[in-house]
C-alpha cells in the first residue's frame, strides 16, 4: 500500500493507494474482529497541519489502514527504523510481516513536552480531564455520509475555549462498512495530527481496568506485564508502537474501574457535562447496554440515584445479560455485593456471577504506571494518587485471582448439563 499526504486551506488529507496484495476487505483490529469493507481511501481532517514528524504520519497511516495492507507500505515521507521495528514485534508478526519501502536511518526521534487528552466525553475521559486539567483536549467529530454526526460532546469541548480544547472533524470512522474505527488507536489520530505543531509529548486516554487488565473485558485478570514478551514495552502492541516512536499513549486509569471514574466524574455528570451515549439524537438513550452499565455504576456511587430499570427491560438487554462472558462483568459482580437493589429480572440473569466482596474495584493498581515511560510515569502516578487510593497487596492478589464465574454454576446451567443436547430446545 502506498500513501499520499497533502493539505488544503483548513484541511489535511491522507490517501491510501492499494497495490498488489492489498485488499478492500479486512478485519477490524479490536473486539471480536468484525469483517469490514473499505469504501473510501481518502481521509480528511478539518485541521491544516503545518509540520508533522514522519513517524507520526506513518503511524496515522498504519492505525487507519492496517487491516487492508498486504505485504508492504510506502509512506508519504521516509520513516525511521524505529517505526519499522515497532511493527516487527511478535504480536504483529502473527498477522502479517510487512516490508517498509522507505526508511531513513537519520530521522531523529520525536519528542514533545505538552500533554494531550483524546477525549470521548464519557465518564472515563472526563475523570482523566478532572485529574489533568492542563491537558489539551482533542475530540473527533465524525462525518458520516457527508453529514456531521450530532453529539452533545461538541458543546462540552467548545465551552473549554480554543486554548484548552479543539474538535477535529474527520470521516475516518465511516470510510468502511460497517462503520467504526479500524483499530482502537484511531481514537487518538486527531491528537497525533496536532502533536508536532503543538509539541505534544504524551497522549492520555480514558481506558479503565476492565478494558486493559481483564481478559474478555471483565472475565478474569490478564497479566499485562507478562504479555510484554509478545506486545512490547506497553503490554499492548499498539501502545508499544506509540512508545517506540517517542509519543507514548497511556491511560492513567488503566489500574482502576469505571466505578472510580464515575465517582470522579459525578460532579460533571450532574451538570450535564458528560456524554457516554449519543444514540438519542446526540444524548443518552437509557435503553442500551452502555447506559445500563452507567446507571448501575451511578447507583453504586450516588446513594440517592434511582434509575428507571424498566427502561432496560427488553429482549435486547435480557440477551446481553445472559451472554457469557458478560461484557464488563466485573461491574455487575461488584454491584451484587453492594447496597444497590436490582430488579429480579436483572438479578436472576446474574445468578452464576461471583460477587466481588473486596474493594479493589474502587482502588488503583499502582504497577500499571510501569507501562508509561519516564519522565511521565512518576508525575502521572503521583497525580492520580491524589484522587484514588492504591490497592493493598491483599487487594492486588484479589484482583489477580478474580474470575467472573469460576466456582459458581447457576441452576439453569446445572439443568442444561443434565439434559442431552438433542433434548434441549432453547
Amino acid at each position: 500500500m502506498k500513501f499520499e499526504f497533502w493539505t488544503t486551506p483548513g484541511h489535511t488529507h491522507i490517501k491510501a493507494i492499494l497495490e498488489d496484495g492489498d485488499s478492500t476487505i479486512g478485519t477490524r483490529e479490536e473486539g471480536a474482529g468484525t469483517q469490514i469493507e473499505l469504501n473510501q481511501t481518502t481521509l480528511t481532517y478539518d485541521y491544516e497541519v503545518n509540520d508533522i514528524h514522519p513517524d507520526i504520519l506513518g503511524l496515522i497511516c498504519m492505525v487507519n489502514f492496517y487491516p487492508f495492507i498486504g505485504k508492504s507500505v510506502t509512506f508519504p515521507f521516509p520513516v525511521s527504523e524505529r517505526l519499522q521495528a515497532a511493527f516487527s514485534i511478535p504480536w504483529f508478526h502473527l498477522s502479517k510481516r510487512l516490508e517498509f519501502n522507505n526508511i531513513d536511518r537519520k530521522i531523529p526521534k520525536y519528542t514533545g513536552n505538552q500533554i494531550a487528552l483524546s477525549f470521548g466525553g464519557g465518564i472515563d475521559s472526563t475523570a482523566v480531564h478532572k485529574m489533568f486539567p492542563e491537558a489539551f483536549v482533542v475530540h473527533e467529530g465524525h462525518i458520516k455520509e457527508g453529514t456531521l454526526v450530532n453529539s452533545s460532546i461538541h458543546q462540552i469541548v467548545n465551552n473549554l475555549g480554543p486554548e484548552k480544547g479543539r474538535i477535529v472533524v474527520s470521516n475516518q470512522r465511516y470510510v468502511s462498512e460497517p462503520g467504526g474505527w479500524h483499530s482502537w488507536p484511531c481514537s487518538t489520530v486527531t491528537s497525533l495530527l496536532l502533536a508536532t505543531d503543538m509539541n505534544i509529548g504524551i497522549i492520555l486516554i480514558g481506558a479503565p481496568l476492565g478494558a486493559t487488565q481483564l481478559w474478555k473485558n471483565g472475565l478474569r485478570y490478564w497479566d499485562r506485564h507478562r504479555s510484554r514478551k509478545w506486545h512490547g514495552f506497553s503490554g499492548s502492541h499498539w501502545q508499544s508502537v506509540f512508545h517506540s516512536i517517542g509519543i507514548p499513549m497511556f491511560s492513567p486509569i488503566m489500574g482502576t474501574t469505571e466505578i472510580q471514574s464515575m465517582r470522579i466524574s459525578l460532579p460533571s455528570l450532574k451538570k450535564d457535562q458528560v456524554t457516554y451515549c449519543i444514540a438519542n439524537q446526540g444524548v443518552e438513550c437509557f435503553r442500551c447496554t452502555k447506559c445500563l452499565r452507567r446507571d448501575i455504576i451511578r447507583a453504586i456511587v450516588e446513594e440517592e440515584y434511582s434509575p428507571n430499570w424498566e427502561n432496560y427491560n427488553s429482549i435486547y438487554i435480557h440477551n446481553f445479560l445472559e451472554a457469557r462472558p458478560l461484557f464488563m462483568g466485573h461491574i455487575f459482580a461488584y454491584a451484587l455485593s453492594h447496597s444497590i437493589v436490582l430488579p429480579d429480572w436483572i438479578e436472576s440473569r446474574l445468578s452464576d456471577i461471583v460477587p466481588i466482596k473486596g474493594e479493589w474495584p474502587m482502588k488503583i493498581f499502582e504497577k500499571t504506571f510501569e507501562f508509561c515511560p519516564q519522565p511521565w510515569s512518576e508525575m502521572l502516578r503521583l497525580r492520580v494518587l491524589e484522587y484514588i487510593e492504591p490497592m493493598s497487596e491483599m487487594e492486588v492478589n484479589s484482583l489477580k485471582q478474580y474470575h467472573l464465574t469460576k466456582g459458581k454454576i447457576s441452576l439453569i446451567t446445572r439443568v442444561r448439563r443434565m439434559i442431552k443436547p438433542d433434548q434441549f430446545i432453547r
